[in-house]
């Protein structure tokens, strides 16, 4: 009897290992929602997300994300409609983590974003024209551990201007929200 609980305890405690080693692995995959905002056009686009990451430590992580928009703009009049929106959008970052309490940290990401919009305008004929805008991406957000494999975070981002000139580009923000599962 007292053979079988040995073996019992140590197979709790290499389940408990596992778990534990699962628990601490580096590479995490997830999905996001961004609703981006074009300053001074009142254009707001849906995007949908995939993430990948991969934490060095405690504080840095490098992600990836790749996104095709779900949600456009559309202005229609008597002789003319238009349709404005987020083809695709890729970005690579770094990402710095803080923790706050046992289950809530803060980050910061900076890194690069390509985002190309599609713009279709048809007036008797159809136009169709797309724009692709590269540079700069930066935001802060939260990040709530629900279980050490499952977490939620929410986000504000700075995406690259739209435009060519510094004078008249127009700024363009994201508020996101996501759910990532650490493997």
């Amino acid at each position: 009897m007292l053979k079988k609980i040995a073996v019992a305890l140590m197979g709790l405690g290499c389940s408990a290992a596992v778990f534990s080693a699962q628990a601490e692995q580096p590479l995490y995959f997830g999905a996001q929602y961004s609703q981006q905002s074009v300053d001074d056009l009142s254009w707001d686009f849906g995007v949908l997300s995939a993430v990948a990451g991969y934490k060095f430590n405690d504080v840095f992580a490098i992600e990836g994300r790749f996104g095709l928009g779900i949600q456009d703009e559309e202005y229609s009049s008597a002789l003319t409609s238009a349709k404005v929106g987020v083809d695709h959008s890729y970005s690579i970052l770094g990402k710095a983590s803080w923790p706050m309490l046992e289950t809530l940290s803060v980050y910061g990401i900076a890194g690069f974003n390509k985002t190309k919009y599609d713009f279709k305008v048809n007036d008797g004929d159809t136009l169709r024209d797309d724009y692709s805008e590269d540079g700069l991406i930066y935001g802060a957000g939260a990040e709530l551990h629900l279980t050490s494999n499952l977490s939620l975070n929410l986000e504000y981002a700075v995406l690259p201007e739209i435009g060519d000139d510094d004078e008249d580009n127009l700024d363009v923000e994201s508020i996101s929200a996501g759910i990532n599962y650490r493997f």
